[in-house]
């Protein structure tokens, strides 16, 4: 398909492109209850294709781009009209002249993985153990659950000679715990690994069914006030997409962010009485889409701002280095157990009807499906009422755990405690 789609670019004069050619392999398993409902297995083959132009704008060097995708299927045909109205798109696009990557033809990269010698039935298999290992209570129980083990190949040439390639695994899914007395109630989770990571995947059933247990004796919201709060798990993860999105250099060249290299980013060096930040961009691909080479780099050390991300475009905008853009952060842990962090008198919320972290004005937020109040005396599993914040208040007085998580999307601290959140209940 790469031949024929280079073919059509050179008859119609584009002289540059970029090609991302993808083939996803997926053993799918669906199961109602611990029954295995539906497998279904699949192979999808697509390239995406950008095609860019340069032009003056009002005496402006511009450089537009359009996007269009093919398949096997596609005709040459059809090739040509997706290129030629891909084509046409690019004079609508006014982006300020940059300049595509240059490189050369690269061996193909293994992502390195405990995947890597299995076959996809194998990963799906054990990942499916340990996924019902901890089903086994008598109140709670997985209703449903959905499983994927995936294997990646991607091919990334552009018209500056770049041409790379890379295999990568990864195993995702999610699930449905209910428990039915004395309230009927559900709650959902999804997982992704790049990894066998089995034994936290039974960990983070067997967590599901005890708070699926505790929301069924929930009935009451805690009081308004402002309370101290721990965010386990993926809402710790949440909590760092703020620190990766401000470093990104589109946020940067647009203002949405302040962040300088040397900058102290946790606000007045003098009020900080908590963690300082040490995060470090973590590549889960050996190369960007745009084909650029991925490697882990410093992001933020004792609370020091030390390198942007940033994709082709914007890290010419900048004048510094083109790194590609990562969805993964790795966060060095505090020294409080998470046992001692419990113990301390506030909320400690397991789930949200929903969670959100804005990256734009550092404010978080969401509403309560299951907490554990904790008033110094006794534990209260409560639900209902929403908690809403801002980043920039409290990063000051960060309280890491000393315990970790490690996902697709995050390794860190498995639990970020904040000080003084705003709570609305009863």
């Amino acid at each position: 398909m790469i031949d024929q789609i280079l073919k059509v670019l050179k008859e119609q004069r584009i002289s540059e492109y970029l090609l991302c050619d993808t083939i996803k392999e997926t053993v799918e398993l669906f199961f109602i209850k611990k029954d295995l409902d539906m497998r279904r297995a699949e192979n999808v083959h697509s390239c995406t294709v950008t095609v860019y132009r340069d032009f003056e704008r009002d005496g402006v060097r511009c450089k537009g781009e359009s996007s269009f995708v093919a398949e096997p299927s596609t005709t040459e045909e059809e090739l040509k009209q997706k290129c030629a109205k891909a084509y046409l798109a690019t004079g609508f696009v006014g982006n300020p002249c940059y300049e595509l990557p240059t490189g050369a033809k690269e061996d193909c990269v293994t992502v390195k993985s405990d995947m890597t010698d299995l076959s996809l039935e194998q990963v799906a298999g054990t990942m499916v153990k340990a996924l019902f290992a901890a089903d086994h209570d008598s109140q709670a129980f997985l209703n449903s659950a959905e499983l994927f083990a995936e294997k990646t190949t991607c091919h990334i040439l552009n018209a500056k000679g770049v041409d790379v390639s890379y295999i990568k695994y990864n195993v995702n899914g999610e699930l449905v715990a209910q428990c039915k007395e004395p309230q009927d109630v559900e709650t959902y989770q999804h997982f992704s690994y790049d990894d066998l990571k089995t034994k936290e995947l039974t960990a983070l059933v067997s967590e599901t069914l005890q708070m699926t247990k505790d929301r069924a004796v929930a009935t009451t919201a805690p009081a308004t006030g402002v309370y101290d709060v721990i965010l386990p798990d993926e809402y710790a993860a949440t909590i760092f997409d703020f620190y990766r999105d401000r470093s990104d250099a589109a946020y940067i060249y647009q203002h949405y962010s302040d962040y300088k290299a040397g900058d102290f980013v946790q606000g007045d060096p003098e009020k900080v009485t908590g963690c300082l930040l040490n995060l470090d961009y973590v590549p889960t691909v050996p190369f960007s889409p745009e084909g650029l080479p991925m490697k882990q780099l410093p992001c933020i050390a004792d609370g020091v701002f030390q390198n942007i991300q940033a994709s082709v475009r914007f890290a010419y905008y900048l004048n510094v280095p083109a790194t590609g853009q990562y969805r993964k952060l790795s966060c060095a842990p505090g020294e409080e157990t998470f046992e001692e962090m419990k113990k301390r008198p506030g909320l400690y919320i397991v789930n949200f009807s929903d969670f959100q972290m804005n990256s734009m004005n550092g404010y978080y937020g969401g509403e309560i499906r299951l907490a554990y109040l904790n008033d110094g005396e006794k534990i209260t599993p409560v639900t209902g009422g929403s908690i809403s914040g801002s980043i920039f208040e409290a990063q000051k007085d960060f309280v890491f755990s000393k315990e970790t998580q490690d996902t697709s999307k995050f390794a860190g601290p498995k639990a970020v405690l904040l000080k003084n959140v705003n709570v609305a209940g009863r």
